[in-house]
């Protein structure tokens, strides 16, 4: 119906609009505006889609080195407080372990600290949660600030003491999970230990997630990171053993689960899998994937959407991990920041996710061959937090995590291009929400040569906040709401109505 009526709509916004002009007081530059104009767009919030529950990111492996740094206010404020991005979701890695591992596969700084670990002393694996020290610091830093309100405690892989190859980092062969059937339930109880323990000292734990990109390979000729390969009915075999251990804590938690490595493709075996099983149900808060490899795959999430709309609109869908891959901009390339914001509507408008989070928060940099610092964090350092960069990408995460709040409702809209006007609509992507206090929060990305978008509210006031590669979150009007907002080329525009 909304398509058979676009062309007539178009027709009749402009018309009202030129009424609108004549019973209005209007400024001599909306009279500019109007002759400039490229796009009308229709706001109508009466057609709600789903309810959002916030932006996030990770604090894997940085929070490890982060917390004892000279940066870890700077860093925590930056992400986590209102004068920063506002992240409500704080991603906690309960890690596997390899810094403590004899036979660690993985050196570098994505190797782990565990909770659990061997004590000589008594010739047992027992829990310290002194350990891990840095990343809980930055943990309380974040808490601080009172944004947020979700932390989820991730793994990438069992401990690697549950595991087939005695290592967090995967199988020695290619596909193969590493986790024992024996083991099931070892894993489940350390995980629950571990969440016990923070629930009770204040953390606001809401979601447990013990497998991460399950169809990936993980070991074999490859270790660069701690990770486990599961088949669909092995991951299932794994979260029923997590539902039972979960309903027997009594603790206020919920699965999130898989945390699939991609879009479509595998994910929907692992989705269904979960999803239709009674007793996985009944503690199943978020059906999770991650974002990787589908950047300019409109029409792959379009599908995925879908099916998420036919299948599980009854439950959360979550989008939980992000970077660029592979990461070829330097960290002050504007492009990357057009990248991330176009990704990050695309999730949200056309997939529908009800969360999105960044992959990490803060992340190591190298020099490629021409220079570049490249790192895909949204804050960059170097290995021992020594120095610290904010990356271009950051301002883009902050048109949406600042200005949409937990809670907000995403609502219709639709550009139109206006008669006699050379302009693609292509280039200029829309999305709204309605927030809890009655604002409503208008995101436009225009990919494209500058224009002026006619919004069609005549009412209250507005604010304008606009990202180019020559600035950044710059509000550049603050009043009376008019009737245009200008979207300059290659932009990310924020407008706020109340």
């Amino acid at each position: 119906m909304i398509k058979a009526f676009s062309v007539l709509k178009t027709v009749m916004s402009y018309f009202l609009v030129i009424i609108e002009l004549f019973i209005a007081p209007v400024s001599t530059q909306d009279v500019a505006y109007l002759r400039n104009a490229s796009i009308t767009l229709e706001i109508n919030e009466d057609v709600e889609y789903q309810r959002f529950n916030g932006f996030g990111a990770s604090a894997a492996w940085w929070a490890q080195d982060a917390g004892n740094s000279q940066y870890a206010d700077e860093i925590t404020k930056a992400l986590y407080s209102k004068e920063g991005l506002g992240l409500n979701i704080y991603r906690y890695n309960v890690g596997g372990g390899e810094k403590d591992n004899p036979n660690a596969r993985v050196f570098n700084n994505r190797a782990t600290e565990s909770f659990y670990y061997y004590n000589e002393a008594t010739g047992e694996y027992e829990y310290d949660f002194t350990r891990d020290a840095g990343a809980q610091k930055m943990l309380d830093k974040a808490l601080s600030y009172g944004c947020v309100d979700t932390v989820v405690l991730f793994a990438n892989s069992p401990h690697y003491s549950m595991t087939e190859s005695g290592s967090a980092c995967g199988s020695y062969s290619d596909n193969t999970c590493n986790l024992p059937e024996e083991n099931y339930e070892a894993f489940a109880d350390y995980f629950i230990t571990i969440t016990r323990y923070f629930i009770e000292k204040g953390v606001p734990v809401k979601y447990i997630s013990p497998i991460n990109e399950p169809q990936w390979s993980w070991g074999g000729g490859w270790v660069g990171q701690e990770g486990c390969h599961y088949e669909p009915e092995q991951a299932l075999a794994v979260f029923k053993v997590f539902a039972q251990k979960i309903k027997e804590s009594g603790l206020p938690v919920k699965l999130m689960a898989p945390e699939s490595g991609e879009v479509g493709e595998t994910t929907e075996n692992y989705f269904d899998a979960l999803y239709n099983d009674a007793e996985i149900r009944e503690v199943l808060g978020s059906l999770a994937y991650h974002s990787y490899w589908s950047d300019n795959n409109y029409w792959g999430k379009y599908g995925f959407g879908e099916t998420i709309n036919e299948k599980y609109s009854d439950i959360n869908v979550d989008m939980t991990e992000w970077c660029e891959l592979p990461c070829t901009h330097d960290i002050n390339d504007y492009e990357s920041a057009m990248l991330m914001a176009n990704v990050i509507m695309d999730d949200i408008r056309v997939t529908g996710v009800n969360s999105w989070s960044s992959w990490v928060g803060v992340n190591n940099y190298g020099i490629d061959e021409n220079g570049n610092m490249i790192s895909d964090g949204l804050l960059v350092a170097d290995d021992n937090c020594t120095e610290l960069y904010t990356a271009s990408r950051y301002y883009a995460m902050a048109h949406f995590s600042k200005y949409i709040p937990a809670g907000s409702t995403r609502i219709y809209t639709n550009p139109s291009r206006l008669l006699g006007k050379d302009i693609s609509l292509q280039d200029i992507e829309t999305t709204a929400f309605k927030t809890p206090d009655g604002k409503i929060v208008l995101i436009l990305l225009n990919n494209g040569q500058s224009l002026n978008v006619m919004t069609g509210r005549m009412t209250g006031n507005m604010e304008v906040i606009s990202t180019t590669a020559e600035k950044q979150l710059e509000t550049v009007y603050s009043g009376r709401t008019k009737m245009f907002v200008e979207c300059p080329e290659n932009s990310i525009t924020t407008v706020i109505f109340s």
